[in-house]
C-alpha cells in the first residue's frame, strides 16, 4: 500500500530588505477516513467473529477507554501507544486560587509506541497525481475542498483549512467567512476556538 503526498509552501514573514524564501515541505493528501464499520468488516474477513460482534466489542472498548480517562488513568494499548488526558486551568498566582472548579479537561493526548513508530518507518510514498500545490489553490477550489472535507468529518477549524489548502490563516478565515455568508457552513464555539460544520441543508 502507498500513501500519497504533495508539496506545499510554508509562508514565511518578510522583513524589510530581505528576500522572501518560503520553505517547501511534503504533506499527505487524499486521506480517506476509515470508520468503525470498515474496521469491523475487515477484521471479520480474517477472523471467526462477525462484523457486528467486532463493532460491539469496539463500542465496549470506547466506553471503557472514556471511563479510565475520566478517572485520570493512562490507557496503554501495547504495540500502539498510550492515551491520557491533559488539563487546563485559569491563570493564578496562589495555590488557593486553583480550586477543583477552576480545573478543566484540556485534551486527549496520544503517544505513539516505539513499535508502531518503527513499523511506520517503512511506509511507501508516491506524489499525488493532482498537479502542484506550490502556487496555491484558487478561492473556489479552496472552498470546494472545505465542503468536501465536511462530507466525511463533523467539523473543521481555521487551522485545519490552512492544512487542507496549504494557505495562510488570513486566507482560511476569509474562505470560511465566505462559506458562512453563502449559507453552506455554520460556526460553532467562540471566535478563538471556533469550529465550522456543514449547514443543515447540506448534511
Amino acid at each position: 500500500m502507498t500513501a500519497h503526498y504533495n508539496l506545499f509552501r510554508n509562508p514565511s514573514p518578510e522583513k524589510a530588505g530581505e528576500k522572501k524564501n518560503d520553505r517547501i515541505h511534503a504533506r499527505l493528501v487524499n486521506q480517506n477516513v476509515v470508520r468503525i464499520d470498515r474496521i469491523s468488516k475487515e477484521i471479520s474477513e480474517f477472523s471467526s467473529f462477525s462484523a457486528a460482534d467486532i463493532k460491539g466489542l469496539l463500542a465496549s472498548f470506547q466506553h471503557l477507554l472514556i471511563l479510565h480517562l475520566e478517572n485520570g488513568e493512562i490507557v496503554e494499548l501495547e504495540g500502539l501507544g498510550t492515551f491520557n488526558v491533559s488539563l487546563k486551568s485559569v491563570p493564578a498566582t496562589t495555590e488557593k486560587a486553583v480550586t477543583p472548579s477552576k480545573v478543566q479537561f484540556g485534551k486527549v493526548v496520544f503517544r505513539c509506541s516505539k513499535g508502531l513508530r518503527k513499523k511506520l518507518q517503512d511506509m511507501k510514498f508516491e506524489r499525488a497525481d493532482e498537479g502542484s500545490r506550490l502556487k496555491g489553490y484558487p478561492e473556489e477550489k479552496r472552498k470546494s475542498n472545505i465542503l468536501a472535507y465536511l462530507e466525511t468529518h463533523f467539523t473543521i477549524s481555521s487551522a485545519g483549512c490552512c492544512w487542507l489548502n496549504g494557505c495562510t490563516k488570513y486566507m482560511a478565515l476569509k474562505d470560511l467567512k465566505a462559506l458562512q455568508k453563502e449559507g453552506k457552513i455554520t460556526r460553532l464555539g467562540t471566535r478563538s476556538n471556533a469550529q465550522y460544520a456543514a449547514a443543515e441543508e447540506d448534511l
